[in-house]
């Protein structure tokens, strides 16, 4: 299972660090790792790098787009994919700060959703040491 978090990078960052990704994700890994004392600086440091995403909006879209699909359904705050075809199942939780995805595959069809969403989206697995922008879906390590 492999889970995957999805921020909204500004652009005046993804223009410094779009051509290495590596330092954006190093970043964000150190983020992630804070300790809890460290929590308000992390935030702060957080909100200069990524812009929060409008959920409601981002909520809806996803569902207009894919509600007619008999892969997909929602649940609460959850959507859900699940292709027999290609053997995936995935769940995503748009968060105002990040979308969390939990999926068995190295590459869900969230992620299109979300290269059409912004290329400034940037996608990250701290588990395996994954990190990408949308609009490059491919495993960089």
């Amino acid at each position: 299972m492999r889970i995957y978090y999805a921020f909204k990078i500004k652009k005046e960052f993804y223009d410094i660090y779009k051509e290495t990704p590596s330092v954006l994700y190093n970043f964000l890994n150190q983020l992630y790792y804070f300790k809890k004392e460290d929590l308000d600086y992390g935030n702060e440091l957080f909100r200069q790098i990524a812009n929060k995403f409008d959920k409601e909006e981002l909520d809806k879209r996803l569902f207009i787009k894919l509600h007619n699909k008999m892969k997909y359904c929602k649940r609460g705050d959850e959507h859900i994919i699940n292709n027999l075809y290609r053997d995936e199942v995935s769940i995503m939780k748009i968060k105002k700060s990040y979308i969390v995805i939990n999926s068995n595959k190295n590459c869900t069809e969230f992620f299109d959703f979300l290269n059409e969403e912004d290329d400034s989206i940037f996608i990250c697995d701290f588990n395996n040491h994954d990190y990408f922008y949308a609009n490059q879906v491919k495993m960089l390590v």
